[in-house]
C-alpha cells in the first residue's frame, strides 16, 4: 500500500457575489489556513495545496483572486488537493475534526451544491504530483459515471490497485 496514496480533490464555489473582502470568504479562508496549520494533527496527511479554479478552467493566480469580484456561475470554485495515507485518515478529518465539521456546518449556505459531487478520491502512485487538471478530470468522471476505481467518493471506496481484486 506504501506504493500509492490516497489523492483527495474537493470543490466549493460560492453562490451569489464572490469577493475575498466578503465576510464568508474571510471567514473561510481564516478557517482554512487554521485548519491546515493543524495538519501535524491529521497523521495521514501527507501533503496538501489549495487555490482558486476561474470558471474558465484558468488556475488564478495571488492578484487574480485579490482582484476577483463575480457572481454565479462566474464564481470561482475553490479547492483542495492532498495526499493521505489512506481513506480512513482523509474520513476522520473531514467528518471527525470538530473545527472542520463546525466550519461546514456554517458554510453550508454559502456553497452551491448544483453541479454534483464536490469531492473525488482514487489511488495514486507515490511519486505523482497531482495536477489541478488531473483532479478536476476525475471530479468530472466522478460526477459522469459514479464511482470507479478511478474516480470515487468516501461512501464508495476501492483498494489500492495492487491490494485490489478490481482491475
Amino acid at each position: 500500500m506504501h506504493d500509492y496514496f490516497l489523492a483527495h480533490f474537493n470543490v466549493a464555489r460560492p453562490l451569489g457575489t464572490f469577493s475575498v473582502h466578503q465576510k464568508e470568504s474571510k471567514y473561510f479562508f481564516k478557517q482554512l489556513q487554521e485548519l491546515f496549520e493543524r495538519d501535524h494533527l491529521h497523521d495521514g496527511l501527507l501533503w496538501h495545496r489549495h487555490g482558486m479554479r476561474a470558471a474558465d478552467g484558468k488556475e488564478l493566480n495571488f492578484f487574480e483572486i485579490a482582484a476577483l469580484n463575480t457572481s454565479g456561475d462566474d464564481n470561482p470554485h475553490i479547492y483542495t488537493v492532498a495526499g493521505w495515507r489512506d481513506a480512513k485518515d482523509l474520513h476522520s478529518f473531514a467528518y471527525r475534526d470538530v473545527q472542520h465539521r463546525e466550519n461546514m456546518k456554517r458554510l453550508r449556505h454559502w456553497v452551491d451544491r448544483s453541479e454534483g459531487a464536490n469531492l473525488v478520491t482514487w489511488w495514486e502512485k507515490r511519486d505523482t504530483r497531482v495536477s489541478l487538471e488531473m483532479a478536476w478530470d476525475r471530479l468530472q468522471r466522478l460526477r459522469k459515471d459514479g464511482p470507479t476505481p478511478h474516480a470515487f467518493n468516501l461512501q464508495t471506496r476501492f483498494d489500492p490497485p495492487m491490494l485490489s481484486s478490481v482491475a
